[in-house]
């Protein structure tokens, strides 16, 4: 099954609502409160054998990383989480302490971003783990980032590395929340999101709903010294990995030019940022390689 298409289907089927400023197809829902404030709400589901391995990760790791993802998803829409709702499906031989150990690090995660968790459901299955967060979040008298505001002409940024995170950073990574509220309240950001598909496809989300292109120079792209160690193992080139490997979960965002100098002469920022592009108004993305030639 085509996931995006369904996506498109699903939303082609909804009621319009005037109280619901951004619904389906971003990374989170923002409803009107009042005329100042909005809550937010995302959803994740991690499956096992799809987002983590029994047998490499701990139950720990597992809880935390399910908790981050949706974390993340408030991230990119530059405002605060503030509580969690959580349900979870466990194999029914499932043994307590396993059960015990995951939700430690669902609370661990949760703790280090002050986010309250308020419910949830447990429920037990045949065979399959599946973690679901559903996260609450305000926009604190901020503006609500979205994918479908990049300008032709915005520059494009990303925060940290890209590559290689089936290494270990898919399961280990830290929510750029702190960035994203940063990002809000001292620059203009006209669109944003969080890479959990790969840069690529990420970036094509925010070109198809801002109806825009985009350029990249492949030598100011980041890549993880990850994606570099994967490269030697698969044959596919470092790019290729940071371009299309996914669940990195930093953030991809566009500003104007003006701003983005300021951005980047500011001295307090408190992860690697990287001008890789720019917006531009045809459709798609070009490739700009090291000696000046555009590829698709």
């Amino acid at each position: 099954m085509d996931e995006f298409s369904f996506i498109k289907w699903i939303k082609s089927n909804q009621k319009k609502d005037r109280n619901v400023i951004i619904g389906i197809g971003d990374d989170c829902a923002s409803i009107r409160i009042n005329d100042e404030n909005m809550f937010l709400v995302s959803t994740d589901m991690l499956v096992e054998g799809t987002h983590f391995d029994l047998k490499k990760n701990t139950p720990g790791e597992i809880g935390s990383k399910s908790i981050a993802c949706s974390i993340s998803d408030i991230a990119a829409m530059g405002c605060s989480a503030k509580y969690a709702v959580v349900s979870i499906c466990f194999p029914h031989e499932t043994e307590t302490e396993f059960a015990r150990e995951l939700y430690r690090g669902i609370n661990k995660m949760a703790d280090a971003f002050s986010i309250k968790i308020i419910g949830g459901d447990i429920v037990s299955g045949k065979k399959t783990l599946v973690v679901n967060v559903t996260i609450y979040g305000r926009n604190e008298g901020l503006k609500t980032i979205s994918r479908s505001g990049a300008r032709a002409d915005d520059a494009l940024m990303i925060t940290g590395e890209l590559g290689g995170s089936i290494l270990g950073k898919h399961i280990t990574f830290k929510p750029r929340l702190k960035e994203g509220l940063l990002l809000n309240k001292k620059f203009n950001i006209n669109s944003m999101i969080d890479i959990s598909d790969g840069l690529a496809a990420d970036l094509g989300h925010i070109l198809e709903e801002s109806r825009v292109g985009a350029i990249l120079y492949e030598d100011e792209i980041p890549i993880s010294e990850d994606a570099k160690e994967l490269a030697r193992k698969t044959g596919f080139s470092a790019l290729h990995h940071a371009l299309y490997d996914g669940e990195d979960y930093e953030l991809l965002f566009t500003l104007s030019g003006r701003e983005s100098q300021k951005l980047l002469a500011s001295k307090s920022f408190p992860s690697r940022l990287s001008k890789i592009g720019y917006i531009d108004k045809s459709k798609g993305i070009r490739i700009v390689d090291t000696y000046g030639n555009q590829k698709k």
